[in-house]
């Protein structure tokens, strides 16, 4: 029936008997204002509509993992109050219990959100008609995550070793963690907090996938033993979605392998010189390799045979092992030598080192006929052409570079025949014929660089090229040398342009081009070229760009200051200063200026810290919004503007702070119950301030509790009545805890703090005085003067001097009197001697019931005084004592007490009960009246003593419980029998035996022995007097 009710609603359960025609079936209902549910079509049920249970809180929302015993809510039924045994659940349950005096309901054990139910419905009974229903639920608080399925991994102390070489993204270790919260759908992430190498530190090689859990090998650092990463510690966490974690230490160590090579140390340029004159033999140079692991030893040798140097394997020497002289045209210059290390786990590396052979200069050597006296005879023939081969002088020059400075040549032309001295002589003449032997004359080509900025136009002139050439009708034309998609030139006028659009921030542009042209005549015969440098200039036309155009940061308020939040990174295409110069500047409101900071390119905190608590901050949703003007130092300055938002989360760090640490308030015992009591004021400074809550923690609450405190304001009211005399003062502890300061739920990391507070119980007058014993009975000598028997009276809530005495009945002739001496209870002593032979002719011993009034708040409000009354009974007896003339015989006394009391509570039944009730009771006396009319009609009755008493009667049969409070008066037995024995006895039996039935009921009150009474009966006659007196003073008492 739950989807039935609704929690504000009251619900009364009734056990019905349902009578149907053919059978009888009980059934279980619940009826809300008058409507009953569930109804099946066999039953007819009834409803009853009455007043509703007041219950403290309804519905309670109760966390999950609440220690058992936690008050949740107190049932209380006004019409029940003060009476025990009387709350209790109809419905049967082991997790709840209701206190059956005090009506307060605790839970008996800790419930679980995933596993217990939710809701808990519970009727709450007083033992009437009322019932209510009062409803539980139970609130699903966030657990943290759970990493003790490996204690070794949660205690820190979880090893493992992996080789250097371990596969990368190959699985290590699995986390593994649960959450009970996991059954809502929850997801855990696992990350690594942190992440030390040693001995040397900073490597992050390890990862952790964050929804497997399983820690694997990244490709950022290299697992390299070698290196100095021998060890890894990693601080790995599970995070549920609410930010609750559990975290573990994982220590990974690495073992060394064999998995280095050798390196060489290499030589000054890779090279080595060495003499021609080197001899055989010597060694040549040493070479060496080195290995990072651990002990490894190397071995060397050639990568190819080698004939003209040796090496040792073990110790890397080069020796010579054949002569290097340059004059052997088999020998070279220069060697190639490739060396190869291996260590001791097969890993080789190879180094080439190049031999150089240095040439030793040798002396020139001519040709040894060319040196005699003879000389040589050399024989060309006429035609000969021009710097044709004749004759070589030079035997050898094995010198490179070595050259001879001067030739001299004498040729002598005989004829041969004899030596004859004929010649001859005639003209010739040349006819010179013009060809086309001239190439272009380069007239202008500009001297310098051509500087030209980027974006020009596609066809913009850079610069014209002037040629000329010598021939005769011959014209010049131009080229590029080589193909060029930048410029072209003009064949014709010799005009160089732009052709493609140039960028300087383009990578496939270049910043400078050397141009090879030609400059050509008629039918490419002649030609000439020459050389154009053409510079790319950079101009200011790239704003700054960002890796990022926004950015958004979480913050807790209480980071630190100078914290680096972000380092902006940017960057300007503009290949050239200062086009490409980027400045910083940050753009904020006042309200942010003293919070954050820029240098440079960094954004830090500072210098005032974050406040999350600031009704500021909160109409701006808790976040700042900067903005970073970048700009570069161009001409014209272009600028890039970054937006950064910087939402602050909250931490609790404050704890509740109140007015005082201990607090007094006072109230009266008499105060009713739910009074204010007093007010204890906290605040939390804490966003959202005063979101506090206060709960009474300990302290001597009474039991049941007297007080209790409302959660959000701090008012402490009374629960249940005081009573000053049971306990004058309470001390209560109260703690106040703040709710929802802090991002990670509540209760992680609540703050809270304590007040003292004290109720002084002020007193009331509610207790009327008490005597101890309630009554007193003492003998004395007619003779006595002193006073002969003292009270003991005390009151609860006032001090003696505060108590009044007074003697209000049973004092005849004002016999007695009160001797009250300091603050002290006063005694009684008499106001007279007794003379028995003088006292109306009594001459044996007397009897007084003295009345004594005892009244507290001597001096105080009359309205509030409360008294009570103890009776003394005084036995006087003669100093000399004669035989009594009257009989008696032994009787027991009885004593009663009439007491005077104040009655606070009262019956106010409805009107027509004290109705019927005095009808009831008038008809009664009537009809007493009537059946003693009847049986003493004959007799002699004195009527106005027998009305006066019938009426005493009827008064006192009157006086019940059924008007407002009134002086109740407690009459003595004697006083009954003396009504009615005179009207009864009536006359004329004898008076004689009217006293013995009055001495008779007063020697069985006063348990007193007397005289025994002669044997035999006399009579002695008392007059009416005697027994209007003796019967007036007994109605008096």
């Amino acid at each position: 029936m739950e989807h039935g009710l609704h929690h504000q609603a009251t619900f009364y359960s009734y056990q019905l008997l349902i009578r149907d025609p053919c059978r009888y079936t009980y059934k279980d209902a619940l009826i809300h204002q008058g409507k009953l549910y569930d109804i099946t079509k066999e039953s007819y049920l009834f409803s009853h509509i009455a007043a509703e249970i007041q219950m403290l809180i309804n519905p309670v929302y109760l966390p999950e993992n609440t220690p058992p015993g936690t008050q949740l809510s107190r049932a209380y039924d006004k019409d029940v109050a003060g009476k025990a045994d009387v709350y209790r659940f109809l419905n049967k349950t082991k997790d709840f219990i209701i206190d059956a005096s005090s009506g307060i309901i605790t839970a008996t054990k800790i419930f679980n959100y995933e596993t217990d139910p939710r809701r808990f419905l519970l009727i709450v009974d007083t033992g009437g008609l009322l019932r209510h229903v009062l409803t539980i639920n139970i609130i699903d608080v966030p657990e943290p995550p759970d990493c003790t399925a490996d204690p070794k991994f949660s205690s820190g102390t979880a090893i493992l070793e992996i080789d250097e070489d371990y596969p990368l993204f190959q699985s290590i270790y699995r986390v593994n963690a649960t959450d009970e919260d996991s059954s809502n759908g929850q997801r855990l992430m696992y990350s690594i907090e942190t992440q030390l190498s040693g001995p040397k530190e900073g490597a992050t090689s390890f990862v952790v996938d964050s929804i497997s859990g399983i820690v694997s090998l990244q490709g950022k650092d290299p697992l390299d033993f070698d290196a100095g990463y021998h060890v890894f510690q990693l601080a790995l966490r599970a995070t549920d979605i609410t930010d609750l974690f559990c975290q573990g230490t994982l220590i990974i160590k690495v073992r060394n392998i064999n998995d280095e090579k050798p390196q060489f140390e290499p030589f000054p340029l890779n090279s080595i010189n060495v003499t021609e004159k080197k001899p055989v033999g010597e060694i040549i140079a040493k070479v060496k390799a080195t290995d990072r692991d651990e002990n490894s030893s190397i071995t060397y040798s050639f990568k190819t045979q080698q004939e003209m140097f040796g090496l040792d394997p073990f110790t890397g020497i080069i020796t010579l092992l054949q002569p290097l002289n340059l004059d052997n045209p088999n020998n070279s210059k220069t060697y190639y030598l490739e060396f190869e290390a291996r260590d001791n786990g097969n890993n080789t590396s190879t180094y080439m080192v190049t031999v150089f052979v240095e040439n030793v200069d040798d002396p020139i050597v001519c040709d040894s006929s060319f040196s005699t006296a003879a000389g040589v005879t050399v024989s060309v023939p006429e035609n000969v052409p021009a710097f044709a081969f004749i004759y070589m002088i030079l035997a050898r020059d094995p010198d490179p570079g070595q050259e001879v400075e001067h030739f001299q040549i004498v040729v002598t032309v005989r004829n041969r025949g004899n030596l004859s001295l004929e010649s001859c002589i005639g003209t010739i003449t040349i006819n010179i014929r013009d060809v086309n032997d001239e190439s272009p004359v380069l007239r202008y080509i500009p001297d310098a660089p051509i500087n030209i900025y980027e974006n020009l136009p596609v066809g913009t002139k850079l610069v014209k090229l002037t040629a000329t050439d010598r021939d005769i009708g011959d014209s010049v034309h131009y080229e590029f040398i080589g193909t060029q998609k930048e410029f072209s030139i003009n064949e014709d006028s010799g005009e160089v342009t732009t052709t493609y659009p140039l960028d300087y921030e383009d990578a496939a542009t270049p910043h400078s081009w050397v141009l090879n042209f030609r400059a050509y005549d008629n039918g490419r015969v002649h030609s000439t070229t020459g050389t154009l440098t053409v510079i790319l200039q950079d101009i200011n036309d790239n704003p700054p760009h960002c890796t990022q155009d926004i950015y958004i940061i979480e913050l807790r308020e209480n980071i630190p200051v100078e914290t680096l939040l972000v380092p902006l990174t940017c960057t300007d295409k503009d290949g050239t200063v200062p086009n490409n110069n980027i400045t910083y500047h940050l753009i904020k409101d006042a309200f942010a200026n003293e919070t954050f900071t820029l240098m440079n390119n960094e954004l830090k905190t500072g210098p005032a810290h974050l406040d999350y608590d600031n009704a500021i901050l909160a109409g701006m949703h808790f976040k700042y919004t900067l903005f970073v003007k970048v700009t570069d130092e161009g001409s014209p300055v272009l600028s890039t503007v970054i937006t950064i938002i910087i939402r602050v989360s909250r931490i609790n760090e404050l704890n509740p702070v109140g007015t005082a640490t201990a607090f007094t308030f006072n109230i009266f015992e008499n105060t009713p119950v739910d009074t204010l009591v007093g007010k204890i004021t906290f605040t939390d400074a804490d966003w959202p301030f005063d979101n506090i809550k206060y709960t009474i923690v300990g302290g001597n609450l009474g039991s049941p509790p007297k007080f209790y405190i409302e959660p959000h304001t701090g008012m402490i009211k009374l629960l249940d009545s005081l009573d000053r005399e049971t306990e004058s003062q309470y001390k209560i502890a109260v703690r106040i805890t703040d709710l929802d300061n802090d991002a990670v739920p509540d209760p992680l990391r609540q703050r809270s703090g304590t007040a003292q507070v004290t109720v002084n119980v002020l007193n009331m007058n509610d207790e009327p005085p008490v005597c101890n014993p309630p009554h007193l009975e003492t003998l004395i000598y007619s003779s006595i003067k002193t006073p002969f028997i003292q009270l003991n009276c005390s009151d609860k809530d006032s001090p003696q001097e505060q108590l009044s005495y007074s003697i209000v009945g049973g004092n005849t002739n004002n016999q007695f009197t009160l001797w009250r001496v300091g603050v002290d209870p006063p005694s009684l002593t008499t106001t007279q001697n007794f003379q028995y032979d003088a006292f109306q002719g009594i001459q044996d011993p007397l009897t007084f019931q003295l009345l004594i009034e005892v009244t507290d708040e001597l001096g105080g409000n009359k309205a509030s005084q409360l008294s009570a009354t103890t009776t003394v009974i005084v036995h006087v007896f003669p100093w000399t004592t004669t035989q009594p003339t009257s009989i008696t015989k032994p009787t027991k006394t009885t004593i009663t007490t009439s007491v005077l009391i104040k009655i606070s509570y009262y019956w106010s039944p409805d009107n027509w009960i004290p109705a019927v009730l005095t009808l009831t009771a008038v008809l009664f006396v009537m009809c007493l009246y009537a059946i003693a009319w009847c049986l003493f009609k004959d007799s002699r009755v004195d009527t106005s003593s027998s009305h006066l008493h019938l009426q005493a009667l009827a008064s006192m049969l009157l006086q019940g419980p059924f008007s407002a409070p009134r002086y109740r008066h407690t009459v003595a037995p004697s006083c009954f029998l003396g009504a009615l024995v005179t009207p009864v006895l009536g006359s004329p039996p004898p008076r004689t035996q009217v006293k013995w039935d009055l001495d008779d009921f007063i020697q069985q009150s006063y348990k007193t022995p007397s005289p025994s009474p002669p044997e035999g009966p006399q009579h002695t006659r008392l007059s009416p007097k005697a027994d209007e007196v003796r019967i007036k003073g007994c109605v008096e008492g």
